[in-house]
């Protein structure tokens, strides 16, 4: 089989791990598209052919775009693909694109004739596939209760110039992939009503610099039909949920290879037993890179342990968004799951945001 080939727009921190993961998948990188002047050398010097613009770049004629530039470029790299290719493939990392451009890029893509998908990865989770079936399928449950944490310490990344979300604090790292777990679990995830919303500061701890509201966020809110979920990312490395399973200490700011992922559904059988099924994604110490884990406890019992369970959601998302290119597999995650999700969370952000300045007042 002929290779995909794909060129990629942005060189940053995202660039080099879809890199790796798509010469797994049998694609070759053609061209990167960088307009950074040190990214582009740094391109340059690993091989790559490196444009300065998309215009220069599509005589290429790739099987699909990749762009991983910052969320508040996505909409501008998007309009010129689209712009230069009527009936391209476009693959790009979440979020889609920041709220206040969500009409223009509606507009944008109104004629477009091509196909475009999200890097949603978790959506392609084997430990999520596994939860839904022990929990909906298996154990009947009615869920009563959603936990997502997702935690990493990011100063060192800040402070080596990664992209900062002033638009969604804290919330704009991890907090797409923490709704779509919620939104794979229950279909009626979007809020009804907002118990609890919190974001945090992060200071420093070598040169105590603030980043205002980039520590951690923290949301609980009940969905229509009653399911309360709550959500947390900490940035600072402070891990707020730990069952007895597979946790760990707060990740140190010096850390950088530590993170904390970890979803848990709780509800009751058609007996009114109490079950909460567990999921850990990678990395977990002590198992190998991809490798993940589920448990089930029976009111309050650890009754079944799965694990190591082997998911690579970033390689298994591109193989399904390689299928849906194809024409073989449907969207893996579409533009209007990644809309939404994009909504739901500014939304999140501004209301957390006036909590704030209320109790600063």
């Amino acid at each position: 089989m002929p290779k995909n080939k794909c060129i990629r727009v942005g060189y940053g921190t995202v660039a080099p791990i879809h890199e790796r993961k798509m010469r797994e998948c049998n694609v070759e990188t053609v061209a990167i598209v960088e307009v950074d002047e040190q990214k582009r050398l740094q391109a340059q010097l690993e091989g790559f052919t490196v444009f300065s613009s998309c215009q220069e770049a599509a005589k290429l004629n790739p099987t699909f775009w990749d762009i991983c530039v910052s969320t508040n470029q996505h909409l501008n790299v998007i309009q010129s693909i689209v712009d230069l290719a009527s009936q391209a493939n476009i693959f790009i990392e979440k979020p889609i694109c920041l709220f206040s451009e969500i009409p223009a890029l509606r507009r944008t893509l109104l004629n477009f004739e091509g196909k475009i998908t999200v890097n949603e990865n978790y959506a392609s989770s084997t430990i999520k596939n596994l939860m839904q079936t022990i929990a909906f399928n298996e154990l009947q449950i009615h869920p009563e209760k959603i936990i997502v944490e997702f935690t990493k310490n990011r100063e060192l990344d800040f402070a080596r110039g990664r992209f900062i979300d002033q638009e969604l604090g804290a919330l704009g790292y991890e907090g797409s992939h923490m709704l779509t777990l919620v939104s794979e679990m229950l279909e009626d995830y979007v809020p009804g009503r907002i118990l609890e919303n919190k974001f945090s500061d992060l200071i420093f701890k070598s040169s105590e610099q603030l980043l205002e509201n980039q520590g951690s966020a923290y949301v609980r809110y009940k969905s229509l039909s009653q399911v309360e979920i709550e959500l947390y990312t900490s940035l600072a490395g402070t891990i707020k949920y730990k069952p007895p399973l597979f946790c760990i200490e707060d990740i140190r700011y010096d850390d950088l290879n530590s993170k904390y992922r970890f979803i848990a559904v709780y509800g009751r059988d058609c007996h009114n037993d109490k079950y909460c099924v567990g999921g850990f994604f990678e990395p977990i110490n002590s198992f190998k890179r991809c490798q993940g884990a589920v448990y089930v406890t029976l009111n309050n019992k650890v009754e079944r342990i799965i694990a190591p369970i082997k998911d690579d959601t970033m390689l298994q998302h591109f193989q399904q968004t390689l299928n849906y290119f194809q024409g073989v597999a449907e969207n893996p995650y579409s533009v209007e799951k990644s809309i939404k999700i994009v909504e739901i969370l500014h939304s999140f952000a501004n209301e957390m945001r006036s909590s704030k300045s209320l109790h600063l007042v």
